[in-house]
C-alpha cells in the first residue's frame, strides 16, 4: 500500500509547544517571548525528567542537577526560538524590512559588496516596492539567462522599451559591421518617449521612441548593472546605451493617455479623514482651453498629476452627453493659477457677491488685487469677486484679507478693520491637454492627494475607553 504524503508527516511536533507562524516576529524581550521560552524550558526540562532513572528524579527544583538540567532546557529553548523566527523570514511578503535588504537582498544580488562599481544592492525606493522587485527577480533567475529574460529584467524599473540585441545573430548580414568574434558580446538599448509642444496650438503631445530620456538615468544605469551582473550568463558583455533619434518626421497626436497614482495610494493607507476629491457644478473652460475654473471653489489642495473629469457640456464624455471622444473627458492637472493672465496696471472695474461691494481695482502679479477706497473687511465668508473686463475677466473666490488687520475670510476679522486689498484664491487649474470647446455651467470632480489633505476632526463626548482594551 503506498503511503500518501499526509501519512508521512508527524502526528506531534518535533519541537514541543511549537508557536504559530507570526508575519511579525516577536521579540525574545517582550512578554509573549518571555512566556514562550519559560513554556518551551519546562516542557523540555519534563522530557528530561522522563528519560532519567527513577532515583535521580526530584520533585523539588532544589538538586543541583536540576538546575543544570534546567539551564541546559532554557538554552536549547532559546535556539527554538531564534530558529522558528529564522524560518518566518523566508517569506517576502512578511520578512522585517533590515532582513529583506541585507539578507534576502544579498541572496539575489551576491556580488553586491564585491569591490568592482557599483556596490550594493539596486537603489529602490519603499520596501514594498523592493518586496515586488525581488519576487520577479526570483521568477527570471529560475526561468534562466535568456535575452527575453534579461530584457524584462531590465525593464522591472523603469516604463522604456528594452531591447536586447545578440550580435552574433546579424553576423550574415552584409552590411553589419558584426562577425563571429562578436559571439558573447550583447547591445541593451533603452528607447524613451518625451512630451511636447505644438507650437502652432500649443497641445502638449508624446513623441515616438527615442524622443526622451528615463527620469534618473544614471541611478537607473547603476541599478541595471546590478540586475544584469546577476541574471546575465558570466562570459557575456554588454554595452549598455540610451537611444535617440536624430530628427523628427510629421508630428501626430496620439489617442491615449496615461494615468500616474502614487505607490501609497493603497486604500488601507489612506487618511479617512482626508479630503478625496473637488467636486462643482459651475466649471468654466477659458479662452485658451487649457484653463478650467469655478469662481466658488479653492483648488490650493490640487497637486500636479490630478485628474480632471468633466461630466455634462460639450466637453464630457459620448456615454455622457458629451462630444470628446478623444480624451472622454479626462485630463490631467499640470498646476493650480489664482489669475488667467497675471498682473495689470489698469484699473478694472468689479463685483463682489453676496455683499455687493463695487469698484476699480488693480491687479497684482501674485493674485492680490486692491481698493484703496474700499473696505473688504465687510465681506462674508465666501465671498466672490467678479472682475468685469479685460484679459482677467472673471469670477473669483476671496481667500484672504490683506494689510495689518488682515487675515484669513473666515469672519476671523472683525468689520471695519480697513482692509483695502484681498488675496484671490487658486480657483483655476491648468491642464496638459487642450478642452475642446470653450463653455460655461460643466459638472466636474477633480482628485486630491488624500494623505496630504487633512482638516481638524474635534469630537466632544465620545467615549474612546473601547479603543484601550486589550
Amino acid at each position: 500500500m503506498a503511503i500518501s504524503p499526509k501519512d508521512k508527516l508527524p502526528k506531534r511536533p518535533y519541537l514541543p509547544d511549537t508557536r504559530q507562524q507570526n508575519p511579525a516576529p516577536v521579540s525574545l524581550e517582550g512578554q509573549q517571548g518571555v512566556r514562550s521560552l519559560r513554556n518551551i524550558t519546562d516542557q523540555i526540562l519534563n522530557t528530561f525528567a522522563e528519560v532519567l532513572p527513577s532515583n535521580y528524579v526530584s520533585e523539588v527544583p532544589g538538586p543541583f542537577y536540576i538546575l543544570q538540567f534546567q539551564a541546559a532546557a532554557e538554552a536549547l529553548a532559546r535556539i527554538q526560538l531564534l530558529t522558528e523566527d529564522v524560518g518566518l523570514e523566508s517569506d517576502v511578503d512578511f520578512a522585517r524590512p533590515e532582513f529583506l535588504f541585507q539578507i534576502i537582498g544579498s541572496l539575489v544580488f551576491p556580488d553586491s559588496g564585491l569591490t568592482k562599481a557599483p556596490r550594493g544592492i539596486p537603489e529602490i525606493d519603499g520596501d514594498l516596492t523592493y518586496r515586488v522587485f525581488l519576487k520577479r527577480m526570483f521568477e527570471l533567475l529560475l526561468q534562466g539567462a535568456t535575452l527575453e529574460t534579461q530584457e524584462e529584467g531590465v525593464g522591472l524599473l523603469t516604463d522604456a522599451v528594452v531591447e536586447v540585441l545578440a550580435k552574433v545573430d546579424f553576423s550574415t548580414d552584409p552590411n553589419s559591421a558584426w562577425g563571429l568574434a562578436d559571439q558573447h558580446t550583447f547591445e541593451v538599448n533603452l528607447l524613451d518617449r518625451g512630451n511636447f509642444t505644438d507650437p502652432a496650438t500649443g497641445e502638449v503631445f508624446e513623441g515616438a521612441l527615442g524622443t526622451g530620456f528615463p527620469d534618473d538615468p544614471i541611478r537607473l544605469f547603476r541599478n541595471n548593472q546590478r540586475i544584469l551582473r546577476a541574471i546575465k550568463p558570466a562570459k557575456a558583455i554588454y554595452e549598455y546605451r540610451h537611444l535617440f533619434v536624430e530628427a523628427f518626421g510629421q508630428l501626430f497626436v496620439d489617442i491615449f493617455s496615461y494615468e500616474f497614482e502614487s505607490w501609497y495610494y493603497e486604500d488601507y493607507r489612506k487618511f479617512c479623514l482626508g479630503f478625496k476629491e473637488i467636486s462643482g457644478q459651475q466649471g468654466e473652460t477659458l479662452a485658451n482651453r487649457t484653463l478650467f475654473a469655478d469662481g466658488s471653489r479653492d483648488f490650493e489642495f490640487v497637486v500636479p498629476g490630478s485628474t480632471l473629469e468633466i461630466f455634462s457640456g460639450p466637453n464630457a464624455a459620448p456615454e455622457n452627453g458629451g462630444q470628446d471622444a478623444k480624451r472622454f473627458g479626462r485630463y490631467r492637472v499640470l498646476g493650480v493659477l489664482r489669475l488667467p493672465f497675471g498682473g495689470e496696471a489698469v484699473e478694472r472695474p468689479y463685483v463682489t457677491n453676496p455683499t455687493g461691494l463695487t469698484g476699480n481695482v488693480t491687479i497684482a502679479d501674485d493674485g492680490s488685487v486692491q481698493d484703496l477706497a474700499q473696505d473688504f473687511s465687510n465681506v462674508a465668508i465666501d465671498e466672490s469677486i467678479t472682475i468685469q473686463d479685460g484679459p482677467n475677466a472673471g469670477t473669483f473666490r476671496i481667500q484672504t484679507l490683506l494689510g495689518p488687520n488682515g487675515g484669513p475670510n473666515d469672519g476671523s476679522v472683525p468689520a471695519g478693520s480697513g482692509v483695502t486689498s484681498v488675496l484671490l484664491a487658486r480657483s483655476i487649474v491648468q491642464t496638459q491637454f487642450q478642452i475642446p470647446v470653450i463653455t460655461t455651467g460643466q459638472s466636474y470632480r477633480i482628485t486630491l492627494e488624500r494623505l496630504g489633505v487633512q482638516t481638524p476632526n474635534f469630537v466632544i463626548g465620545e467615549d474612546v475607553s473601547a479603543q484601550f482594551l486589550l
